[in-house]
């Protein structure tokens, strides 16, 4: 049996490996590279995947939108990587938007899906692989936008409170369906530096 240092030693000819590319339908047919890899990067962009299995429907309630993405992000990897996350961004009425968004609270674009991954997946790390989640009250604010309150319990045990603005959208593909406008982190006593969620008042412009 070799030692540690002896495996270390051991030089590895990855064209002895048959690699992944092998079976991705953009790479099969490329040329092999030096270092012996078919990959051209194409499957590796989030974007070349087909449409998420769920997404926003007219017979969804504003509940149902809220769930469907809490429980897309529990299992986030299922059937593919980061399909939970595309399921939230296919629910974000701003997707795709050139325009700044408050989505996330704070000002940030809506335009590429690369963007959103990484920001929800820092700013909602609590619903990823979330052990369970609870729609606790459904509020309809001043202006005509819904508020649904949901707590989550994180991976670890930890809850945490969180609002959900939603909308119905008057256009596109998904007219009449309910959508989110804005996820607004609170604290356990429903208020945060951007919404009173008791009252579903904003606190601030753009919220």
């Amino acid at each position: 049996m070799l030692s540690a240092e002896q495996i270390l030693e051991v030089l590895i000819d990855r064209r002895a490996f048959k690699p992944t590319s092998e079976e991705c339908p953009f790479c099969v047919n490329a040329v092999v590279k030096e270092n012996g890899s078919k990959c051209i990067g194409v499957c590796r962009n989030p974007q070349n995947v087909p449409g998420p299995l769920f997404f926003p429907h007219q017979m969804q309630t504003c509940r149902d939108a809220v769930e469907i993405q809490l429980e897309a992000m529990k299992d986030k990897n299922n059937p593919r990587t980061d399909h939970g996350v595309q399921v939230m961004w296919e629910y974000s009425v701003e997707s795709g938007n050139m325009d700044r968004s408050r989505y996330f609270g704070f000002s940030s674009d809506m335009y590429h899906f690369d963007h959103f991954l990484g920001k929800c997946l820092v700013n909602f790390d609590a619903f990823v692989f979330n052990a369970k989640h609870e729609i606790v009250d459904e509020i309809s604010m001043k202006d005509g936008r819904t508020l649904v309150k949901a707590i989550v319990t994180d991976k670890v045990g930890n809850d945490s409170f969180w609002g959900f603005v939603m909308v119905k959208r008057t256009f596109s593909k998904y007219k009449g369906c309910w959508q989110s406008l804005r996820i607004l982190p609170c604290d356990e006593n429903w208020d945060s530096k951007y919404i009173d969620a008791n009252t579903g008042d904003p606190k601030m412009p753009g919220i």
